[in-house]
Formats: structure tokens, C-alpha cells, sequence
């Protein structure tokens, strides 16, 4: 009898599940709870200038308000590109905190630029069907006018089951994202730059493929996950090619 309504009970949570049509997805998102040690994402350009890399490091930290993932995206030359810092909550992530890096032409260093952000969804854990638009947006002042104000609004689109991603010498499940992004500046007369492409997360991974496509595909790059390793490597690297530069 015990054994019975244990079925019965899964049974029912099974079909609710199914009655209200949604999807969890959270497993195909960056594994915040096994980056506590930090891990970087090596992405490889697959068309154009395919030595082109972008390191993306990622460490999670929990906090008594909750989980807490901070990203930090260096480009090919070992410079911070970004800093994110996001909140893993029941239903997603949520952008916390942003800034982005500029060089100022004066003194030839980087220098960061705090974002504001106005749309904090980056990531959900539950879908449904391609209907559903999540939307992240944030501006900033660049250094070379800080009159200005820079906007980027982009939006994710569940679009269902991706095909399966190798890496390491494994196959992994992925999901796919439709995106469209627009970059613009706020001052009169500005122009505005619109974009579409696709993003594919996987099992126990998360991102592994993004393209996009800006100005009617005359600007285009696509790049795919090639390795993980720990920051001590990305260390050892930079020092390298600092040193042979």
C-alpha cells in the first residue's frame, strides 16, 4: 500500500509538471555550485581571424543572502575586457553588478567603467516555448565621452534542444537561444546597431557556442568552448606573452 501511493504521489507531481508546460533548465547553466575553486572558459574564434580567444573566468561564492557566480572576460592579449557579477536565484540569474574596461589613450591603461543595469535577466531555469523574450539591458559613459550614453539591450528566446556538443572526449546535451541585441548611444542623431544569433548551453557546462551577426551579416564572429582550466594556467600564460611582448 505504502509503495502504492509513493507511485501515485510521483505520478501526480509528473503530470503537473507536464500540465503547466514548463522546463527546467537550470543544469544547462554554468554549474555555480562546483566553481567555487574558479575555472576559465577558453571560447576559439571559428570564422574570420581564428586565432582570436576570449577567456571568460568564472568563480562562484555563497553568501548568507544566497549564490553568488562573478565572471571576468579577458581578450587575446590577457586584458580585462568585462567583470560581471550575478545572482544564482530559484528562477535564474540575475545581474548584479557590471563594468566594463576601455583604455584610456592618455596613459595606455584600462580602466573600468561601472555599468548601470536596467534588465537583469541573464539566464532563466524555467521555460516553456519560444513565445517567452528575457531581457538584459544596461548603459554606461565611455571614457573618450562621458556625455555620452551607451546602451546594449539583448534579448534570449528559448528555441528548444541544440545538438550535442564534444568536448573533452565526452558528448553533452545542449539547448539553444535565439538572440537579438541592439547597440546604440543615447545622444541625438546616434545611430543604432541591431544584431541577431544564437547561443547553445550544455549539460554541466553551460555557454559553449555563441554566434552574432550585426549590420546586416557584414560583421559576424562565431566562437565555440575549446578548454577549461584553472586560473593558475591562464596565469602562467599571460606571463608568457607578456614577456615575449
Amino acid at each position: 500500500m505504502f509503495r502504492f501511493f509513493m507511485v501515485l504521489a510521483s505520478l501526480l507531481v509528473l503530470l503537473h509538471a507536464c500540465s503547466d508546460g514548463k522546463r527546467n533548465i537550470r543544469d544547462y547553466y554554468f554549474p555555480g555550485e562546483a566553481l567555487q575553486e574558479g575555472l576559465v572558459y577558453v571560447y576559439s574564434s571559428e570564422e574570420g581571424d581564428t586565432s582570436e580567444q576570449r577567456y571568460w573566468y568564472y568563480r562562484s561564492f555563497k553568501r548568507d543572502s544566497g549564490l553568488f557566480m562573478a565572471g571576468t572576460q579577458y581578450d587575446r592579449h590577457f586584458e580585462i575586457v568585462q567583470m560581471l557579477r550575478e545572482k544564482l536565484v530559484g528562477n535564474g540569474s540575475l545581474a548584479r553588478n557590471s563594468s566594463l574596461y576601455e583604455t584610456d589613450t592618455a596613459t595606455g591603461v584600462a580602466k573600468p567603467i561601472p555599468a548601470i543595469i536596467e534588465s537583469p535577466d541573464l539566464f532563466p531555469f524555467e521555460v516553456t516555448d519560444s513565445l517567452g523574450v528575457f531581457l538584459f539591458s544596461l548603459k554606461y559613459h565611455p571614457l573618450f565621452d562621458t556625455a555620452a550614453t551607451i546602451y546594449i539591450i539583448r534579448n534570449r528566446r528559448y528555441l528548444g534542444d541544440g545538438p550535442d556538443f564534444e568536448f573533452a572526449g565526452k558528448k553533452y546535451p545542449t539547448i539553444r537561444f535565439g538572440l537579438r541585441e541592439a547597440i546604440g548611444n543615447e545622444k541625438q542623431g546616434a545611430s543604432e546597431v541591431e544584431g541577431e544569433g544564437e547561443e547553445w548551453y550544455a549539460k554541466g557546462l553551460g555557454l559553449v557556442y555563441y554566434q552574432k551577426s550585426f549590420a546586416e551579416g557584414k560583421i559576424r564572429y562565431v566562437f565555440r568552448l575549446k578548454e577549461t582550466f584553472p586560473m593558475t594556467e591562464l596565469e602562467r600564460r599571460a606571463k608568457q606573452h607578456f614577456d615575449e611582448h
